[in-house]
């Protein structure tokens, strides 16, 4: 039997033709909103829980401040703090005229009645102690510094290397004991700084204080020297050239030749010329109590920038 259908069936929406599965679901204004909510919250969440792992937000311990003590040494009324007075900006400031302006100097003492006091003499390592060589540092040469022997000398100051060539032949064996003790006061007077070689000449070769090198004006070396100098004894003839050649050839700033007594020879004085062509020694000359040789040993003193001088027995000690 077929049941007749009613309006409010013909009225009713129809599915789409075809459509399998279930009905259709339709939210309602307060549902969606609910569902939102819950998101939010849901999120929030998590992002404060990982803000917790990453930031712990545990108290941090509370660090002490430091205290400071402080005693008063005294009266506390004398250690009170006066607060300096202000300045008056009322008060007009008067500048002095330039031109009224008289400068009286102060009364000080004559250079005469100023002292100084003597500069110690320093020992260095390695300089004046042990050989140290001034001229291979090329330091400056002191100008004070000077030597003389039988009074020559005193005008060459800042001579640093001294080499004294003495006449040791046979006629020098009477008076030989004064040159020695002249010898000894000289080098005895050089400073630390200085060097020194001596060469003793006849007709053979010179006969040279060891260790046959200019050594430093140390008490070690002039004891050396003075132990040397009382064995040599005159003897030959007078021949000075290869002793002078040997001299120049240590490159000293000043030369002693001494001598009781040396033929003319020009060809010397040609050889000397060679030797020390930039004139860098200067040659002292002595005389001594013969006046055979002074007319050559004046020439080379002359001529060497150097100075000359006749030693008689009054000048002896």
């Amino acid at each position: 039997m077929t049941q007749a259908n009613t309006p409010e069936q013909y009225n009713a929406p129809q599915p789409p033709s075809g459509h399998t599965g279930s009905a259709s679901f339709n939210l309602s204004g307060r549902a969606v909103l609910a569902a939102w909510m819950v998101s939010v919250t849901v999120h929030a969440t998590l992002f404060f829980g990982m803000l917790l792992l990453v930031f712990p937000f545990a108290p941090g311990e509370k660090e002490d401040l430091p205290v400071v003590f402080a005693e008063i040494v005294g009266s506390a009324e004398a250690a009170a703090l006066v607060p300096s007075p202000l300045p008056d900006l009322t008060r007009q400031i008067e500048v002095p005229d330039p031109r009224k302006l008289h400068l009286t100097p102060k009364e000080s003492s004559e250079l005469s009645e100023l002292t100084t006091m003597a500069k110690p003499e320093l020992s260095i390592i390695g300089i004046g102690a042990g050989g140290g060589d001034f001229d291979k540092y090329r330091l400056p040469m002191d100008i004070g510094v000077s030597t003389e022997f039988f009074g020559l000398g005193s005008s060459a100051r800042g001579a640093r290397r001294i080499i004294y060539v003495v006449d040791r032949s046979g006629s020098m064996i009477d008076s030989f004991i004064y040159v020695q003790a002249e010898l000894k006061r000289s080098v005895s007077a050089l400073r630390r700084n200085q060097k020194f070689h001596v060469l003793f000449f006849n007709a053979g070769p010179p006969l040279e204080n060891p260790p046959k090198r200019p050594v430093s004006a140390i008490e070690a070396h002039k004891v050396q020297f003075f132990e040397f100098l009382d064995g040599v004894v005159p003897r030959g003839d007078t021949k000075p050239a290869r002793a002078l050649h040997r001299a120049l050839s240590l490159e000293p700033d000043l030369i002693y030749l001494l001598s009781d007594g040396i033929d003319f020879e020009p060809s010397l004085l040609r050889r000397l010329d060679e030797w020390n062509r930039d004139r860098r020694s200067r040659i002292y000359t002595i005389a001594y109590l013969d006046q055979t040789g002074s007319e050559l040993l004046e020439r080379i003193a002359r001529e060497h920038n150097g100075e000359f001088k006749f030693v008689t027995e009054d000048d002896l000690p």
